[in-house]
């Protein structure tokens, strides 16, 4: 694995554990008996999907990105993948813990806090990323 894609992987990683640990607060589970064992349990059913679904639509490039048209096509694939991931993740949460419904109704807000997330990361990891390959190119330019 190239080490964008691990700084990728890790990243994503991050932003889902930060995304679970910020609704468990607001949702005030924090306290309960069980709260690092159900922590670990979302992190799982909500980072599984995306991250089989981002490797199958190729939101690990194989090259960073280098400009800002490829920035676009990674957080778009990125897009694709939350999209789909957001509600199989709520299928899969709710048969970890045990509930018998998933309502449909989290969908939304679920797409839309971990995009915050899980995007808004992906999002400073392109640009950096184009920035970066951008001012190397310059510096390779004779003067």
């Amino acid at each position: 694995m190239k080490t964008h894609n691990v700084v990728l992987l890790t990243g994503d990683a991050l932003s889902v554990a930060a995304f679970v640990i910020v609704g468990q607060a607001f949702h005030n589970t924090l306290a309960a008996d069980n709260a690092a064992l159900r922590a670990v349990a979302q992190m799982l059913a909500i980072g599984a999907p995306f991250l089989l679904l981002a490797w199958l639509l190729n939101a690990y490039p194989p090259q960073a990105p280098a400009t800002w048209r490829d920035a676009g096509e990674l957080l778009l694939r990125s897009a694709l993948a939350l999209a789909f991931a957001a509600p199989a993740s709520l299928f899969i949460r709710a048969w970890l813990l045990g509930q018998p419904t998933v309502l449909m109704a989290f969908v939304v807000p679920a797409l839309g806090f971990s995009a915050m997330f899980v995007l808004g990361w992906r999002a400073a990891f392109a640009a950096v990323s184009a920035l970066a390959r951008r001012k190397q190119h310059l510096k390779q330019q004779p003067a």
